[in-house]
């Protein structure tokens, strides 16, 4: 059996905002950085362009970093505070470029995401992308990433590698329910994904699928993820949940696959659950 690596960095800034294309009188940002945007940041480590110019020629042609990289299998957790959000904030702003409108000046309010962090996981299935790791290593980079817009500049860090990697198997994930250490994305919901019996009697049943949950109990914060980008370049959304409370496999995203890893955090071994996805993702 081939040795399993995955490999694992902290990804951080100042600020960053991932805008949701809900509305255009406020930009409101998602919690966690969209899949393709993930994309872009390693595409811009390792120095592939974006729409142009093939963009120009073919209205279908998809981003050359979101074609080159969407095979590689991605993971990742918020690292959060004292509490489980990111601290946002709303700016207003005047924008002189004229970008969005040939009117001059116009004010644009702005959901930024103060001092965010995640930890990403990557798992190089056909070791096709060897550069890209070894400059997340090096901490090198071709173009400067930046976390949703140009003025938002993403460092890396505390790059590891973990040798000791079991991939959980399809009949293991109907045995029991599982807690994940990643957000998760999951089918299509009727009903709410979690049962727990929270304080004061309520149930997660109980709560609307698309709020989020901070208690003593514990914490789940979903959001509609964006997993892929359409061939008009649109957001495709699944229901996500980062969540320490138990998740039954069966109603994981299709496409996607568990990984168990086996972690020395501080000097401490912990194992580590995780639910990775790629391009191919349903």
């Amino acid at each position: 059996m081939d040795l399993l690596k995955i490999y694992s960095f902290e990804l951080c800034g100042d600020f960053a905002s991932f805008r949701k294309p809900d509305t255009n009188s406020v930009y409101l940002s998602y919690n966690n950085p969209p899949h393709p945007a993930l994309l872009g940041f390693l595409g811009a480590i390792v120095g592939y362009t974006g729409y142009l110019p093939k963009r120009k020629k073919d209205n279908n042609a998809l981003p050359i970093f979101y074609k080159n990289l969407s095979d590689i299998w991605l993971s990742f957790y918020p690292i959060y505070g004292a509490h489980a959000v990111f601290q946002k904030h709303m700016i207003t702003y005047n924008n002189y470029h004229g970008y969005g409108s040939n009117d001059g000046c116009f004010q644009i309010t702005e959901q930024i995401l103060i001092a965010p962090r995640w930890r990403i996981f990557l798992f190089d299935e056909n070791d096709k992308h060897q550069d890209l790791i070894n400059r997340l290593r090096d901490n090198l980079t071709v173009f400067t990433p930046y976390l949703g817009k140009n003025e938002f500049r993403a460092e890396i860090r505390d790059f590891k590698e973990f040798s000791e990697v079991t991939e959980i198997s399809e009949e293991a994930k109907t045995k029991k329910a599982m807690t994940f250490d990643s957000v998760v994305l999951l089918k299509k919901q009727e009903e709410h994904p979690i049962k727990k019996n929270l304080s004061k009697g309520m149930s997660f049943a109980d709560l609307d699928i698309s709020s989020s949950h901070v208690s003593d109990d514990g914490y789940s914060i979903f959001e509609n993820y964006p997993y892929a980008l359409d061939q008009s370049l649109h957001y495709k959304l699944c229901l996500s949940v980062f969540t320490n409370w138990e998740i039954d496999p069966s109603i994981l995203r299709n496409g996607s696959r568990i990984f168990k890893i086996r972690d020395k955090d501080e000097g401490q071994q912990k194992e580590r659950v995780i639910q990775m996805f790629n391009g191919g993702l349903e």
